[in-house]
């Protein structure tokens, strides 16, 4: 008896077959909510021909889902949900839709979702990773898949990265806190996963292992101001936390524990500045008098002040992003952008009055 082969389909065979698009074909294969109607009309199709989504079916010339993926550590953290709105709206400018999926602050939980959006069909990705001591994945699940690092630096040779200029940042914020009379500065290094003790922050930040952290380019900002202004770097005053709003509280207790005599607080997070402003009222501190506070982004409502703050430009941080992943999408080339930062100053920094 002779056997017929089954004929080849491409998805684009698929979309002419069932009539739908590829984008809601895309959609359909990513488990994404569509049209009971159309979702009738591919199981059919489906069904008549057998077909199976192919992940090399991406990599096809002229081939396109109209779908991008975006991993980011933590969707619920301001910080992440703003660049993924600017993702989201400029993706949506060019008819494009946006898979999304959180590592919760994981290695672990990163390269599974790598793994899965790997089996996805994706026309690039957007990639935040989880900031770590150790190399970052290579992604090799990806090969050929156009690819953008967001909101870090020097992660992957060869793939574009658009990040801010933290080392600015956290010299702006110093020399600010220095030119109010308030030399003994606080820095809360906030990390997912500490790569190292406040003791040892100093020296980490010299290997080449530390330019995966924003925190530790703010922390490079923070020696430059203090250099210049010949303050010795004191340790005591540097304190590797995490980034909630108990790290806060946490971090300013270890800070009033050592006897520092800190007069100024330089915090990653609104939720970590929140943290220190509320164990700081306890212990019967006054803000700013007694200690001025700048922190990164306040973009938090939940505020008991309007803090001075380095300002991020987190939404055209994820335009910029999907700009970057279609120039590459369209076979351009691609470099690192570096985002600018400003000092804005608001309620919590006020100069030092020495009796």
């Amino acid at each position: 008896m002779n056997t017929v082969e089954k004929p080849l389909y491409s998805i684009k065979d698929i979309s002419r077959l069932s009539g739908v698009s590829i984008a809601t074909l895309s959609r359909y294969f990513n488990g994404q909510s569509i049209r009971k109607s159309n979702e009738d009309k591919i199981k059919e199709v489906l069904k008549e021909t057998g077909y199976r989504p192919s992940i090399a079916a991406r990599f096809m010339k002229g081939s396109s889902s109209g779908v991008i993926g975006l991993i980011v550590p933590e969707i619920n953290h301001p910080f992440f949900s703003m660049i993924a709105e600017g993702i989201m709206q400029e993706a949506r400018k060019n008819g494009q839709l946006v898979l999304c999926g959180s590592s919760e602050g994981s290695l672990e939980v990163e390269h599974q979702v790598i793994d899965r959006f790997s089996q996805s069909i994706l026309d690039g990705l957007i990639y935040i990773p989880v900031a770590k001591a150790e190399n970052i994945p290579a992604l090799t699940s990806f090969r050929n898949l156009p690819l953008v690092i967001t909101a870090r630096r020097n992660i992957i040779p060869g793939v574009p990265h658009v990040y801010h200029d933290g080392e600015k940042g956290g010299y702006l914020s110093t020399r600010y806190l220095i030119q109010l009379g308030r030399r003994r500065i606080g820095f809360i290094a906030s990390f997912w996963d500490p790569p190292c003790s406040n003791k040892e922050l100093r020296s980490f930040s010299e290997q080449s292992a530390s330019y995966t952290f924003s925190s530790i380019d703010r922390f490079r900002g923070y020696l430059k101001a203090l250099q210049e202004e010949n303050i010795p770097y004191d340790p005591d005053l540097v304190v590797v936390t995490g980034y909630g709003h108990q790290s806060g509280v946490d971090a300013t207790a270890s800070l009033i524990g050592r006897f520092t005599q800190c007069n100024g607080i330089i915090a990653m997070t609104q939720a970590v500045a929140n943290g220190c402003t509320s164990q700081l009222k306890r212990q019967g501190y006054t803000i700013p008098q007694d200690i001025s506070i700048i922190l990164f982004d306040a973009n938090e409502s939940k505020a008991d002040y309007t803090f001075t703050s380095i300002e991020l430009h987190l939404h055209e941080m994820g335009q910029e992003s999907v700009r970057k992943l279609n120039s590459l999408i369209q076979g351009e080339r691609a470099e690192d952008t570096c985002l600018d930062v400003e000092l804005c100053v608001r309620d919590t920094t006020v100069l030092l009055h020495k009796e």
